[in-house]
């Protein structure tokens, strides 16, 4: 094994995550710190002579603990781009390796966790977005020694960069500079236009692209040639944007994505659906700018925003914002804490998703997948000592107790509802099971709403 070349932090890094994964004891530990002064060598070092550990388990710890697939840089080929993007010094004092770039991404393999917090400083330098493996101690130094070693190669100054991805034995789609300018452009007037939605559909002889403006879906008639040439490669390069498996074809994936203009940076969710017709895409674009209104530029009436405030600024109590999917419910929601923020509260929220961020505000994004769900933010929430909980959504019984325990404690807590009115409001909370006295002492306030088009003047 060649000389570990790894700074204090990341020996300890790795020498805490193996304890935590049991790969070394705590008797071993003590060995180890006795017996690294004594023979003057790194702890990592000792624990290698002492053969408590190796690469080969630092590795599986590595991948295991923090769900990174395992690279083997030995088959690498040094692709010589990456230096111009990425001084040497930085790769070699921070013993980290980039080993590939395609679609925007940089490939990078780390040998600790420690240099997971390097990550949104590469992303700033390299303008790509990071995806990590995790790679052995022997396997980074020896591909640092490659590139450093390597002479400097020109580059081809073609603007146009085509990226092959292997979808399956028998295909390869080809991502061009055109189908990039193609995203880009399609999604650059999506929200100039003020669309919330894109929609991007392939069928037996042609395909489309519909905007939804104004709650309307209109087609954009402009896209469709390019479109239906393209539209398997335009599929890989929203994969791509929104770190999803382009290989994947038979079941449908939720990812998301930021994109970034000169003045404006929007997130976008991307859901993907199998049909008979190749793959569907939807994608919902968040702007930041529409968690950022005043709760009155949102159009309420003189009485009921009174009402709204006078609940809203209440020391305890819930407030339950009702409608369909689409009317506004998350935008209001926002408006509201945008009202009542001060430095003085504490205000979280638990959403699924985050779709606005604001200032001074803890937001938690639910994972039902680890079993992170609204009832455990809650319970969480509860030894956080906030003054304001906000809710994404009530959907069990076993959320709405804790919401209205919360709200019976000194809590002002907000949330939303599916329901088509205010009063359905009550019959859905007393059909997931909650006692009549509860709902009338803890609700405040109920409040349906819709969104009303626009009338244009022409």
């Amino acid at each position: 094994m060649s000389k570990t070349r790894l700074d204090n932090t990341s020996e300890q890094n790795i020498l805490n995550m193996l304890m935590e994964s049991s790969s070394i004891s705590v008797d071993q530990m003590s060995k180890i710190n006795t017996t690294s002064s004594e023979i003057g060598k790194t702890k990592l070092e000792t624990a290698f002579e002492l053969n408590f550990t190796d690469e080969d388990r630092i590795l599986k710890a590595l991948s295991t603990n923090y769900s990174l697939p395992s690279i083997d840089l030995s088959k690498k080929v040094i692709d010589p781009k990456i230096k111009k993007i990425i001084d040497i010094r930085y790769i070699q004092d921070n013993l980290l390796v980039p080993f590939e770039m395609s679609g925007g991404v940089l490939k990078i393999a780390i040998a600790d966790a420690s240099k997971l917090g390097l990550m949104k400083n590469l992303k700033t330098m390299t303008k790509m977005e990071p995806e990590l493996f995790a790679a052995s101690i022997t396997d980074i130094n020896e591909f640092i020694n490659r590139l450093s070693k390597q002479d400097s190669q020109k580059i081809s100054d073609k603007n146009v960069k085509v990226e092959k991805i292997e979808t399956n034995k028998d295909e390869l789609i080809e991502v061009g500079g055109e189908v990039i300018n193609f995203g880009n452009k399609l999604i650059t007037e999506a929200i100039n236009l003020g669309a919330s939605d894109i929609h991007i559909e392939c069928f037996r002889d042609n395909a489309q692209v519909r905007f939804r403006i104004d709650g309307i879906l209109k087609i954009m008639d402009s896209y469709s040639k390019f479109l239906h040439e393209n539209y398997s490669a335009v599929v890989a390069r929203i994969k791509i944007i929104s770190k999803l498996d382009i290989a994947e074809r038979r079941v449908p994936q939720d990812g998301a994505s930021t994109f970034k203009s000169e003045n404006k940076e929007i997130d976008l969710r991307v859901s993907i659906l199998p049909t008979k017709n190749n793959e569907r895409i939807v994608m919902r674009i968040l702007n930041k700018d529409a968690g950022d209104k005043a709760l009155a530029d949102l159009g309420f009436e003189t009485n009921d925003l009174e009402k709204l405030v006078k609940a809203i600024t209440s020391p305890q109590g819930m407030v339950l914002v009702t409608g369909p999917t689409g009317s506004g419910k998350t935008t209001t929601l926002y408006s509201v804490l945008k009202h009542i923020n001060k430095p003085g509260m504490n205000i979280l929220t638990a959403e699924d998703p985050v779709e606005y961020e604001m200032d001074g505000v803890g937001q938690v994004q639910i994972k039902e997948a680890i079993g992170y769900t609204f009832e455990e933010a809650l319970r969480s929430f509860l030894r956080q000592d906030p003054e304001v909980i906000l809710v994404g959504e009530i959907r069990d019984k076993a959320t709405v107790d804790i919401a209205l325990k919360a709200a019976l404690t000194g809590h002002l807590v907000f949330s939303t509802l599916h329901t088509n009115d205010a009063p359905s409001s009550i019959t859905r909370l007393i059909n997931m099971g909650t006692p009549n006295y509860l709902i009338s002492a803890a609700v405040t306030l109920i409040m349906a709403q819709r969104l009303a088009r626009k009338t244009v003047e022409f």
